[in-house]
């Protein structure tokens, strides 16, 4: 699918525009020379940058967000590898359509 260097590039670009790679310049320091308040930034596993990339590209779409009482988050997400062929998108729009509409059509471009 990605190729390890075409990987490592997407990587690094989304950890830049989400800003993980910028040092705060607000982290206080102790007299030990210790950093505190300085988190840690969360690990992007190859799974959750496909995720964010699949919701970016419009191939992902979300079906439905679910919280328990423990506030468990559960988000159903929903798309397709397959590409849409134009008779896909031809038979989406017929599909709106009347089906006697459809019918007629059919049988006056056949005679």
């Amino acid at each position: 699918m990605f190729s390890p260097e075409q990987f490592d590039g997407l990587l690094e670009q989304i950890i830049s525009q989400l800003g993980q790679g910028k040092v705060n310049s607000q982290d206080t320091h102790t007299n030990s020379g210790c950093c505190v308040g300085k988190k840690k930034p969360p690990v992007l596993t190859p799974q959750k940058v496909l995720v964010i990339l699949g919701l970016i590209r419009g191939v992902l779409e979300v079906r439905s967000v679910l919280i328990d009482r423990n506030q468990s988050i559960e988000i159903l997400l929903d798309g397709s590898l397959r590409r849409r062929t134009r008779l896909d998108k031809i038979l989406d729009e017929i599909g709106n359509m009347p089906f006697d509409d459809v019918l007629r059509s059919l049988l006056g471009r056949l005679s």
